[in-house]
């Protein structure tokens, strides 16, 4: 995965979750926050964080999602 197959990633959907880029792609958190902060460095993505609302009992905390800014 390069950082322009994220970009383009991002654009088509808007905004992707961080668990949901890393099943995407295939590879760990770990890479895809590494290519979000180089993102950020250039001022082309926003990170917003919210609250997980699932109903499922487990404790999911806080979701980091992506969003691309044009």
């Amino acid at each position: 995965m390069t950082p322009s197959e994220l970009r383009s990633y991002l654009r088509e959907r808007g905004q992707a979750s961080l668990m949901d880029l890393a099943a995407h792609f295939g590879v760990g958190i770990g890479l895809i926050e590494d290519l979000m902060a180089y993102w950020q460095r250039k001022g082309r993505i926003q990170e917003s964080a919210a609250v997980c609302g699932k109903a499922c009992a487990q404790n999911c905390g806080q979701v980091v999602f992506y969003r691309w800014r044009e």
